[in-house]
């Protein structure tokens, strides 16, 4: 490792760490109450704990960071999505089914990808965000809408990538990070209000 590159590889490692953080705690206060937001944020957090290690020098660990990353793509934010659409769906109410529908749609990601469908990942979680953004339009919810657009610039600085002229992994990280802050205090906001089922 150069050392010119160190600035980006410690922000990288520690906007990864704030990343980590939020989810864990997400995992440990949602788990019980929100098995879909718990199962998003424990995908993700996987993956922010690996990028921590890795950018912080454990190169070995570079291929299960990508790895992660890509299911967190393709089935944490989904999860996260129809958590925050249809959370009160069998699929995100329980335990059980956000195991499964995890499981299913990370399948399907990773399948993709294999086939040649590189981009599966980038399109899966900006469909997501969109579909949060919709929700939150639809809801007339400030809090939900402001972490529904931070995660649309988060998503969308990760879709730039090099083309960007800052560092986007570090705009990813913390952008994710506030947005699901913000989205877990929309869910607490809304209690028990009627979920948009159509």
């Amino acid at each position: 490792m150069a050392h010119n590159d160190w600035p980006t590889m410690t922000g990288n490692a520690a906007s990864d760490l704030v990343l980590a953080l939020v989810c864990g705690w997400l995992v440990i206060t949602r788990q019980a109450r929100q098995p879909g937001l718990g199962m998003a944020a424990l995908l993700i957090g996987v993956a922010a704990s690996l990028g921590v290690l890795r950018f912080s020098g454990v190169e070995a660990l570079a291929g299960a960071h990508r790895f992660a990353s890509l299911v967190s793509a393709c089935a944490g934010f989904p999860l996260l999505a129809w958590s925050v659409r249809w959370r009160q769906d069998p699929i995100v109410a329980t335990g059980t089914g956000a195991g499964r529908a995890a499981l299913l749609v990370a399948g399907i990601g990773v399948g993709a990808t294999v086939l040649g469908l590189a981009p599966w990942g980038q399109g899966v979680a900006l469909l997501s965000a969109l579909v949060i953004a919709v929700t939150a339009i639809q809801r007339r919810e400030a809090v939900g809408l402001a972490g529904a657009a931070v995660l649309l610039v988060a998503v969308g600085a990760a879709a730039a990538g090099k083309a960007a002229p800052f560092n986007t992994t570090v705009v990813l990280h913390l952008g994710l990070a506030a947005a699901l802050v913000l989205l877990a205090r929309a869910s607490d906001r809304l209690g028990r209000q009627p979920a948009l089922i159509e």
